[in-house]
């Protein structure tokens, strides 16, 4: 009788067991379901789009690199969204926010699409209040890339981009909102050789046509004019120099042999100069005014060295009148042409 009592409560025992685990499984499950929801699905997706919305501060732009077309920045972002369902009921709300991973909420996944190495340096972590609001602050430097147009260097005004979309929902799901704000004390920005300001954001949309991809898109915009006085210092100023220095053959007698030796000296130093000033440029595909004037330049000194080559010639073959000649019509000829080059190069 005592085994047969035993026997029939540990079956029961066993039972309570099995339905112990199975409902705990059971929960698991539905716990596991619920939040992968929490995380795949955003707030209220049969409802309009969900509303994001960015602030930046930007601490510094400390480079701008002309060869590889990219520059430096160190900028803290702010962004921000409602999900309700991380809203705590009435009786638990005390007026505290919450931290939670991004690996365990809906994000409105964003990218910065000129990325080249930013470094994200605080906790991957939102801040939530009572009500469902969320906040996700990041600090990051690195940098990133900008389409460089130089068609005007030096004396050129760039924009520089920071560049965000959301690359998992269209801008039916996610819309950035008007009230994004950016801000910075761009007079004390320590790029070199740049004056900057912040300018209007854009909004619109980043389209890859062959994939039927559309996605929202919120562009931030500093605006760099080059400070164009070195250029002309190390430049313009150099440059003038030496055609100046060829100059001179026009003031020497035509059958002086020096002239030739001052006309090539001058081509070599106008070379080397314009080879270093392309060293400092990306290659592209036209002609920036820097290039218009180092090209007119050339031509200048190797005019002068053929007007010294032919009154050369004319001297030593008993026509100095016409070499004399030709040396004062090419005096003042030089001047207006380099005139001309210098008004072509800046101006038009």
């Amino acid at each position: 009788m005592l085994g047969k009592f035993l026997s029939n409560a540990a079956f029961r025992i066993m039972l309570l067991l099995m339905a112990a685990i199975f409902s705990t499984a059971l929960g698991a499950q539905g716990l596991g379901s619920a939040d992968n929801r929490l995380v795949e699905e955003r707030p209220n997706p049969s409802g309009g789009a969900t509303l994001v919305t960015f602030g930046v501060f930007i601490f510094d732009i400390d480079e701008i690199d002309d060869v590889n077309q990219r520059f430096r920045v160190d900028m803290f972002t702010a962004t921000s969204w409602h999900d309700s369902r991380l809203a705590l009921p009435e009786s638990q709300r005390i007026g505290h926010n919450r931290s939670f991973p991004l690996d365990e909420i809906w994000t409105p996944r964003g990218l910065v699409i000129n990325d080249r190495g930013l470094t994200g340096h605080l906790p991957r972590n939102a801040s939530i209040d009572d009500l469902g609001n969320v906040v996700y602050r990041q600090r990051s430097s690195g940098e990133l890339s900008v389409d460089l147009e130089l068609k005007e260097f030096p004396f050129d005004t760039q924009l520089l981009p920071i560049d965000f979309v959301t690359y998992e929902h269209s801008p039916d799901e996610v819309q950035f909102s008007v009230n994004t704000d950016v801000r910075g004390d761009a007079a004390s920005f320590s790029a070199a050789g740049w004056r900057m300001k912040i300018v209007e954001p854009e909004y619109g949309e980043f389209a890859i046509p062959a994939a039927g991809v559309v996605l929202p898109r919120l562009t931030y915009y500093i605006e760099a004019q080059r400070n164009a006085r070195y250029y002309l210092l190390t430049m313009f100023l150099p440059m003038s120099l030496i055609i100046f220095m060829s100059w001179t053959v026009f003031w020497l007698q035509p059958d002086n042999a020096a002239r030739i030796g001052i006309s090539t000296a001058s081509i070599f130093s106008l070379l080397a100069l314009g080879f270093s000033i392309r060293l400092s440029l990306p290659a592209v595909s036209y002609l920036t005014r820097a290039d218009l004037f180092v090209i007119g330049c050339t031509l200048l000194v190797f005019v002068a060295l053929g007007v010294a080559v032919i009154g050369g010639r004319w001297a030593n073959s008993d026509r100095m009148e016409r070499a004399v000649h030709l040396n004062a019509i090419a005096r003042w000829a030089y001047v207006g042409l380099f005139g001309l080059v210098a008004t072509i190069a800046m101006t038009l």
